[in-house]
């Protein structure tokens, strides 16, 4: 049971994530398609961001709690509702489970996202401005990793 838990976390979460990335591709190609001068600065701060923001936070969030699982800490789901939104707890309690990423700037990413994710920013009130991850190049890079490092441990158990 707790290795289906965990992939079912897995794929949930990767879902989201890596859909995060494709809208972030798709609001650049209607930007660029509409002659906007700054492409980049749409995708990433335009109309669309805060969904590509809130999809690639829940999707770290997901993917975090299947790392968590995935490497002998708490399977039960009560125990992962407590970690809630935040997504530094989430590292840090995979951590504490064995869990060690290779992928680049997962801790940095994490921080910058962590308090408009935690704090439902990208669905309710929320400041002016806020800090978000600055160049999604990496965040895509960072979520690869991630993938393939929790992805090998749940289907190398079969």
């Amino acid at each position: 049971m707790t290795i289906e838990f965990a992939r079912m976390l897995f794929e949930s979460g990767r879902s989201h994530a890596l859909s995060s990335d494709l809208l972030y591709r798709a609001a650049y190609q209607e930007a660029v398609d509409l002659g906007h001068a700054d492409p980049t600065l749409f995708a990433f701060n335009g109309s669309y961001s805060l969904s590509t923001h809130y999809l690639l936070g829940l999707g770290l969030e997901l993917m975090l709690k299947s790392a968590i699982v995935a490497w002998g800490g708490e399977a039960d789901e009560r125990a992962l509702r407590n970690i809630g939104h935040d997504l530094v707890n989430a590292l840090d309690a995979a951590e504490a489970a064995g869990f060690n990423s290779e992928a680049p700037n997962l801790r940095n990413l994490l921080e910058v996202l962590n308090e408009p994710f935690k704090q439902h920013w990208f669905r309710y009130e929320r400041p002016e401005n806020f800090a978000l991850p600055g160049d999604f190049g990496q965040v895509v890079e960072t979520l690869l990793i991630l993938d393939d490092e929790i992805r090998a441990l749940l289907w190398n158990e079969d």
